[in-house]
């Protein structure tokens, strides 16, 4: 069974719910429309009790991060409501009763990474590149970012990820454990369904216990809302204009610190 929305097509697989995101035009980059999608799939999913287990992946690349196009278009004074919708998808997937693994190929880049850093699981094809670059567009990582992907890798490397923006390839976020696994990129769905019917054939009531254990132990309410007060101030500043518009213009940006 199968059904697809404008940017986000679902597909069941008896215990399992594939969510695939589809915006081939923008490379899977999140919209406001495709984040009300993505919410509304994934709570579809968390009611329905045959699903044990859910798969995220993109159809070419698993998301290329926010849609700056988008997002420059939003006041300063509406950024931190985008950004808390964002928040909130992102957060759905971390705290859902059901396991979610991402199956990771191309670009997993800004929001695309901190997509994956939500989920209880992530496989990466081999092609598969990773990276937090808003600093590049003045700004930082706004949906979760700041707060998990140190918890992955560790302070050290996720500042260094953080403060360069640098993209890394499937072979080192394995090697830092960004992923739990690499596999060949024909072979990426497959295992992720492996593991997905794994998990499916387990208590679901014991998976659910398990995850709610784990994810309180992290204590990270606190810095995620200080990471959405910070997003909307770095929005406000000459530099994310300089920032977004080298960006949008193909063009090295020229930071002024102000």
């Amino acid at each position: 069974m199968s059904t697809e929305n404008k940017h986000t097509k679902l597909e069941k697989k008896r215990e399992i719910g594939i969510i695939t995101i589809n915006r081939l035009e923008a490379r899977n980059a999140l919209n406001r429309k495709m984040l009300q999608e993505l919410g509304d799939t994934l709570t579809c999913l968390e009611n329905d009790v045959q699903i044990r287990a859910i798969i995220i992946t993109g159809n070419k690349d698993f998301c290329s991060g926010a849609d700056i196009k988008e997002m420059n278009a939003i006041k300063p004074e509406e950024i931190e409501s985008f950004c808390r919708w964002g928040h909130k998808v992102i957060n759905q997937i971390e705290n859902m009763g059901k396991p979610v693994i991402a199956a990771i190929n191309g670009f997993a880049l800004g929001g695309g990474c901190e997509l994956a850093l939500a989920c209880d699981i992530r496989i990466a094809g081999e092609s598969a590149k990773f990276g937090q670059p808003e600093v590049n567009l003045g700004l930082i990582p706004g949906f979760g970012g700041t707060q998990r992907l140190s918890r992955l890798v560790g302070i050290g490397k996720a500042k260094e990820m953080i403060f360069t923006g640098e993209i890394i390839d499937a072979k080192e976020a394995e090697s830092i454990g960004l992923v739990n696994r690499v596999e060949k990129d024909e072979e990426l769905m497959a295992k992720a369904e492996e593991i997905a019917i794994v998990i499916a054939q387990k208590s679901p009531i014991a998976v659910k216990m398990a995850k709610k254990l784990i994810n309180e132990n992290q204590e990270i309410k606190k810095g995620l809302e200080k990471e959405i007060a910070f997003f909307a101030r770095c929005f406000t500043t000459q530099d994310r204009l300089e920032g977004i518009n080298a960006f949008l213009g193909k063009k090295k940006p020229e930071f002024k610190g102000v």
